[in-house]
């Protein structure tokens, strides 16, 4: 009774093992990038890159509707496979199949290594092997996430804000980078820089602000390329902008925006922008202000005759070159638009400068007194 019943187990694992084997193909050999693996070799594959994956088959009977499979699991958000068309195999044939894998910018590489599995199917049978692949991230690797436009749709005149949002997918930090946005067909252009981005961050680049040509119309396309690398490495990006229309004014105002000036990293300044109602009812007035992390309110009520303010905070992080865009609005139309060029200072140099002016004045004192007493 025992002996039947081991026999038993033993034909029906013999069955399921032959059931994974197929009688009419075999699998020669496996290339990835050109590369040939098997169990004992890794193959290096990089993030965002597409992986070729050849596949040498050979006959050893017939099938009509045999397909070859590559896949690799592990991806949290999607599936890395590919799987080519039916296709015929025949006895004493060799057979050439080529198929390519896109490997996300994404997948987590804490571990480095992924399992490729290789299978060659029909509706009876089935070959499969598994190979270890090594991924890793590129050396350098600035990828462009997002493209944020100030307005989809923008009068002659006015201005483009972009701002650039960057992710750093390489294992190395970069710095000094160079955001430049254009309107290629416009002839128009500016750009940006980024001291740093650390491997593995993201990040926003201050706005890059665009004056739209009185005669354009249309829609045109907004080219973003950030170079990298000390120079050597480009990544490019493109939006479209549509130029339409005309902007309404409101010409039944007047404003005053203060000058943005003394600005100094991690402190506080404020600003006014001082508005005018020379029309006939209650306006509301809408603020908008960027770049150096502004505070504000958004609008005040202001009646006919009379005088309103705004007051905005601005608190940069860096020092250096950088931009404040201001614009008031009232129902009736755009009254003032403005773009600042300013500079930010260290908050050390400043400080420096003031003990500096100090110490002089003290010793011109010094020497004052000392030369009376002669």
């Amino acid at each position: 009774m025992k002996l039947s019943l081991f026999l038993g187990i033993f034909f029906i694992l013999t069955a399921a093992f032959a059931a994974a084997e197929s009688s009419a193909y075999t699998i020669d050999s496996v290339y990835v990038n050109g590369i040939e693996v098997d169990a004992d070799t890794k193959v290096q594959v990089v993030l965002g890159s597409t992986a070729q994956i050849q596949v040498y088959l050979e006959g050893t009977g017939e099938r009509t509707d045999v397909r070859l499979r590559a896949w690799i699991g592990g991806y949290e958000y999607d599936s890395i496979e590919s799987t080519s068309d039916v296709f015929e195999v025949q006895d004493g044939l060799a057979y050439k199949k080529i198929l390519t894998l896109d490997i996300p910018e994404d997948l987590d590489v804490s571990t480095h290594e992924y399992i490729l599995h290789v299978e060659v199917y029909d509706s009876q049978d089935k070959e499969s092997y598994a190979y270890t692949l090594y991924v890793e991230q590129e050396r350098h690797d600035i990828v462009v996430e997002d493209i944020l436009l100030s307005t989809q749709s923008v009068a002659p005149g006015e201005y483009l804000g972009v701002k650039v949002r960057l992710e750093n997918q390489g294992y190395k930090d970069e710095e000094d980078l160079k955001i430049t946005v254009s309107i290629p067909s416009l002839g128009i252009s500016n750009r940006v820089y980024m001291d740093e981005l650390v491997s593995g961050e993201q990040e926003s680049a201050q706005s890059a602000y665009l004056v739209i040509p009185s005669d354009a119309a249309g829609e045109y396309e907004v080219l973003v390329s950030v170079e990298y690398n000390n120079g050597y490495s480009e990544v490019v990006e493109r939006s479209f902008i549509l130029v339409s229309g005309v902007r309404m004014y409101d010409e039944s105002t007047f404003v005053s925006i203060s000058q943005i000036t003394g600005l100094v990293v991690d402190e506080e300044s404020s600003y006014k922008v001082q508005v005018t109602n020379l029309g006939e009812r209650t306006k509301v007035f809408y603020l908008t202000v960027e770049g150096l992390h502004p505070e504000y309110t958004e609008k005040i009520l202001v009646a006919p005759g009379s005088s309103g303010e705004f007051v905005f905070t601005l608190e940069p992080e860096e020092a250096g070159a950088s931009y404040v865009f201001v614009q008031v609005d009232t129902d009736e139309g755009m009254v003032a638009q403005k773009l600042f060029s300013v500079d930010v200072e260290e908050k050390n140099s400043i400080a420096v400068i003031f003990v500096s002016v100090v110490l002089v004045l003290l010793i011109a004192g010094f020497v004052i007194v000392y030369l009376r007493r002669l």
